[in-house]
């Protein structure tokens, strides 16, 4: 019976390194109690960073990460398979392996000799770490991961290059700690074997966005994890498969769209008054502006059907920024321009008319694209929020906070004082 109970959720997780480098976008995924997920997706998709964010090993950017176990010792619950095979010299697996023991405070003794046994520790426990091959270490690396019975396990690698005995010896071990302990299982890049061990869910990464999240129990008869893996990657490389646009760009086109339609109302009011005038090089210039307009429009409109990636958030700086510039630049040439000059007026009420619509591009939209809020914290309520609006709410939560504090405060106060009074009367007996 499938259980319901949530291990992790990660809402709106973005990951970006050296401020430019957006590996994970906005992901929202939750794993249940039990399930085992398999993560899959072509090189450089972002799984592994994936995988290190779900087992709390870095700090996402932007999001939410929430783990429900029993107790409040979130690492002590998690496993991570480590993908270092190299040691330091002179270090013997049975140093490394009572380390990790004593470490987590391991007493039951059945517990390790299963570890120990299940994969061949005992066979190289006198054994330099750096004389052991690879392709043992990273098995090792599992059994330090789960050595202190986590209801997490986060595995990078399960080597492929042993014998298959072996592999599927260890394969069943952790298929039953698996259901003996309810524990949620990730998996980057499983096998077959591993996935039909440990799985029963998969996820595709591309670009650092989940572009499928398929249930095995929804597949057809006849379809394999092979199959499925070939199909999806088929698919990806063909481009048949697009991602989900993020709902928040809903929201940040309609603010651009409202504040667009009162720029339209003057710039057209404006064309219209100089008919005959279009080729005049400040008249030139301010259709520019409008050219960059519809060029940025355009971008935002595709950001409703299309994925977010550093090409189309580059365009929307790009017309963004040429619009500002244009129009500043424009605004003191025309101001310059003698008062016989026929349209000058006429320019000069257009730009007076438009001052909140161009503050709206450069303090707004502009910032915030350069400043990856859309990217990272933004979500579909914030993103209709101006600067201000944000600071309120921001206030707002502070506010909401400290009164929750001082509410904790108090009821500890209160429990401790009825303690006190509880322990007199006892006394008193």
């Amino acid at each position: 019976m499938k259980n319901n109970e949530v291990t992790v959720s990660l809402e709106n997780v973005s990951k970006i390194f050296n401020k430019t480098n957006w590996v994970i976008k906005k992901i929202n995924l939750k794993i249940n109690k039990g399930e085992g997920l398999a993560i899959i997706g072509p090189n450089q998709s972002g799984k592994s960073v994936l995988a290190r964010l779900i087992a709390s090993q870095i700090k996402q950017s932007g999001g939410i990460i929430q783990y429900n176990f029993n107790d409040e010792n979130v690492m002590a619950n998690i496993g991570f398979q480590f993908r270092q095979t190299t040691w330091p010299e002179g270090f013997t697996v049975k140093e490394v392996f009572s380390l990790y023991k004593n470490i987590n405070d391991i007493q039951d003794k059945e517990w390790i000799d299963d570890l120990v046994e299940v994969f061949g520790i005992d066979l190289r426990w006198n054994k330099t770490l750096s004389s052991c091959n690879t392709s043992w270490l990273q098995l090792f690396s599992i059994a330090l991961a789960i050595i202190n019975r986590p209801r997490l396990v986060v595995l990078d690698e399960v080597s492929s290059s042993i014998g298959l005995d072996f592999k599927i010896k260890i394969l069943k071990f952790l298929k039953e700690y698996k259901e003996k302990y309810e524990a949620s299982f990730v998996v980057i890049s499983p096998d077959d074997s591993t996935f039909e061990l440990l799985c029963e869910r998969v996820i595709v990464l591309d670009n650092g966005f989940i572009i499928s999240d398929d249930h095995v129990s929804d597949w057809q008869k006849n379809l394999t994890f092979e199959k499925y893996s070939l199909n999806i990657m088929d698919a990806i490389s063909q481009e048949e498969i697009k991602v989900k646009p993020d709902p928040l760009f809903k929201p940040i086109l309609k603010k651009f769209e409202d504040n667009r339609k009162i720029f339209k109302e003057h710039y057209d009011a404006f064309l219209e008054k100089n008919v005959g005038s279009e080729h005049e090089s400040n008249i030139v210039y301010i259709r520019n502006i409008n050219y960059h307009l519809n060029e940025l429009e355009n971008v935002l409109v595709s950001l409703l059907s299309t994925a977010i990636n550093r090409k189309n958030i580059d365009e929307v700086l790009l017309h963004t920024k040429m619009a500002i510039k244009i129009s500043k630049k424009t605004r003191k040439r025309v101001t310059k321009l003698e008062s016989k000059v026929k349209y000058k007026k006429s320019a000069l009420l257009f730009f007076t008319k438009t001052e909140k619509f161009f503050l709206f591009l450069e303090e707004d939209l502009y910032k915030s694209f350069k400043s990856n809020k859309y990217i990272v914290y933004a979500t579909e309520l914030t993103a209709q929020l101006s600067k201000k609006e944000l600071e309120q709410l921001s206030s707002l939560k502070k506010k909401y906070i400290q009164e929750e504090i001082r509410a904790m405060k108090f009821e500890n106060k209160s429990i401790k004082k009825q303690q006190k009074l509880e322990k007199k009367k006892i006394k008193g007996r």
